[in-house]
């Protein structure tokens, strides 16, 4: 063979340009597809006991002839031996150790078999509880919904980004009873790794924070020369983060005050005395990533009129920050009913055939632009599989509590 002309650094230098392998694929829908292999696999087990039956039988019809003349001979050589003399004992009792010394060595055989078909038993068991703790995994969905909360509290911050974008981020904690929630928040608004998230470091809020006697409005001290004037981005930011971390609070309104009681002024908004909450705004969510890593949904700051124009707004963002998170060739119906909104796909939308997180963001994005227009429930149509990553779509889903779940453990 002819000598190869290249060196072993070449060679290195070569194999450093080729491309990175990544598998970008979720632990939800590799779970997917293992469960569905697990299902074909189990559908054929059932069909192994009647195949068994079946062999045996066969065998024992092909078996038969041989087994009648065995036993027919079996019996001539009985009566041969009840003639024999009693000389022949002694034969008698060597036959009869040799046989059992026989029985003994098929015992022995016998057990390392029994011993493997209950290892493997075990094995099946074993597989079968593997894929039952699977199987009550929790899903990897984006927001945070009733069943995420039900023995623990949530509390969202308005995070604000290089971009002077202020995102909705929630997190999930444990209740402490030694204090109430508004002391939680700001404990908690001290833990935030927000620089790791791609924020700024905006959090704790320079102001003194409590809660009114009657439990309804959140009550705002600032501090002298706070940052949060001063430019229509620092005022806009400062205000829709506290719209954003109390919005879900069921409280009234957001009542702010300086220290000699006086209203706050603002360069740009002017004096603010209170933020109202609880309103219904009618925002449409959007795609936004602070450092083309981190993927966030978040809403635009338009109200418009019905959640008919929100899910329209949807398709085609106003600023070059936000991306949609409907497909382009997509587009859906939408009809009102008092407590449900009923969203119906112009063609079958198959998940499973989707990028994992585009499909995570759009089915979320729909269901947080309903709930900011005050519903609390989507009858989506015309969508499969009928259950998809914790969501079952031949009953109304939820609307989530507050988007873009974050872990601070």
């Amino acid at each position: 063979m002819k000598k190869s002309e290249w060196n072993d650094h070449e060679i290195e230098e070569m194999i450093k340009q080729l491309p990175k392998l990544k598998d970008d694929r979720p632990p939800s829908y590799i779970y997917s597809k293992v469960k569905n292999n697990k299902k074909s696999r189990s559908s054929f087990k059932r069909y192994i006991p009647a195949l068994v039956t079946i062999a045996a039988l066969f065998i024992v019809v092909l078996l038969s002839p041989a087994l009648i003349s065995q036993m027919s001979q079996s019996t001539e050589e009985s009566a041969m031996e009840g003639n024999r003399s009693a000389g022949s004992s002694g034969e008698d009792k060597k036959t009869e150790k040799d046989t059992s010394a026989n029985d003994s060595s098929t015992e022995i055989t016998k057990a390392p078999k029994e011993e493997s078909q209950l290892k493997m038993a075990e094995e099946n068991d074993k597989s079968d509880m593997d894929f039952s703790a699977l199987e009550d995994s929790p899903h990897e969905r984006l927001s945070i919904y009733k069943d995420d909360v039900a023995v623990k509290e949530y509390y969202t911050y308005g995070l604000v980004s290089d971009d002077a974008v202020p995102v909705p981020v929630s997190v999930i904690v444990s209740s402490d009873n030694s204090m109430n929630w508004v002391e939680q928040y700001e404990k908690i608004s001290k833990q935030l790794p927000e620089t790791e998230w791609g924020f700024k470091d905006y959090f704790p809020i320079m102001a003194d924070l409590s809660l009114s006697d009657d439990n309804e409005e959140v009550l705002l001290t600032l501090e002298e020369n706070h940052p949060y004037s001063g430019s229509n981005a620092n005022e806009y930011n400062f205000y829709q983060s506290l719209l954003y971390s109390f919005e879900d609070r069921k409280i009234k309104e957001i009542k702010l005050k300086n220290k000699d009681g006086s209203s706050p002024e603002f360069s740009h908004l002017g004096a603010i005395s209170s933020i109202p909450l609880n309103q219904t705004l009618h925002r449409a969510f959007y795609l936004y990533s602070p450092n083309s890593r981190d993927r966030y949904l978040v809403p635009d700051s338009v109200s418009r009129e019905n959640i008919k124009g929100s899910i329209e707004a949807m398709k085609e963002s106003q600023s070059d920050l936000y991306k949609s998170v409907i497909p382009e060739d997509l587009s859906m119906s939408v009809n009102e009913d008092e407590d449900v909104v009923n969203i119906t796909f112009s063609e079958k939308v198959d998940l499973d055939s989707m990028d994992f997180q585009s499909a995570q963001e759009m089915i979320e994005g729909i269901l947080l632009t309903a709930k900011s227009s005050g519903y609390e429930q989507v009858q989506f149509q015309n969508v499969e599989p009928e259950q998809w990553n914790g969501f079952t779509f031949t009953k109304p889903v939820e609307t989530p509590l507050s988007p873009n779940k974050k872990d601070i453990n």
